[in-house]
């Protein structure tokens, strides 16, 4: 389906909107008190944030789909279509499960039987809960940037040689961060030239790609 790729920019776009609605939560420091507070008090625009985030890890795993049929279409006998889709489940179970553990702080916030114990220790795993959403979108990005970025199809050569460095770089500290932001630019953009379908091969290029490797 053409339609398929473009669920990698929804969910590009849900996810900002998530994290901009999430916005600034208590730091892991911050006293139980105060946490069960600011949840209490932003319980409704934190709750629109997690659901939204749900639907984008829906939307990613179609993506991810859509990227794993793009590949396996130009790369019959090899590996790295089935490691994309895996990064790309990898990713939206970890943005599900940072979903439950913000469900949690906010469905908490309004019980007294909850103390600030609790509210400390489900902040301090809510807060540094990223690695699994993260390395899997840096998964997906390593392997379709090496599926692609020799070939120059499905995917121009450029963008996955792009692909290699962004998701080499969420692994690497400090700098993760930043590349996670700019892998978000990177989906977009595989995104459309998915939609335009994949390039025309040569017959050279086919008679490559139809040899076992």
């Amino acid at each position: 389906m053409r339609l398929g790729p473009f669920t990698g920019i929804a969910a590009v776009i849900l996810i900002v909107v998530s994290f901009a609605l999430g916005g600034s939560t208590p730091d892991i420091g911050d006293p139980g008190p105060r946490v069960k507070l600011y949840y209490h008090q932003h319980d409704t625009r934190l709750a629109v944030a997690l659901y939204l985030l749900i639907l984008a890890g829906a939307l990613l795993v179609f993506f991810a789909g859509s990227l794993r049929h793009s590949l396996a279409e130009v790369d019959f006998h090899g590996w790295l279509p089935q490691v994309a889709f895996a990064g790309g489940i990898l990713s939206a179970v970890g943005f599900w499960t940072a979903s439950s553990l913000s469900l949690a702080l906010v469905d908490a916030s309004d019980k007294r039987q909850v103390g600030g114990e609790a509210f400390n220790a489900m902040n301090a795993i809510s807060e540094d809960f990223f690695i699994p959403f993260v390395a899997g979108i840096g998964i997906m990005l390593i392997a379709a940037g090496l599926g692609t970025a020799r070939s120059g199809i499905p995917l121009p050569g450029w963008l996955g040689w792009a692909g290699i460095v962004v998701g080499v770089a969420v692994f690497i500290p400090w700098v993760g961060f930043f590349a996670f932001m700019v892998a978000g630019l990177w989906i977009i953009a595989a995104a459309l030239f998915l939609a335009r379908g994949p390039a025309a091969a040569t017959p050279r290029s086919r008679q490559e790609q139809a040899q076992p490797v």
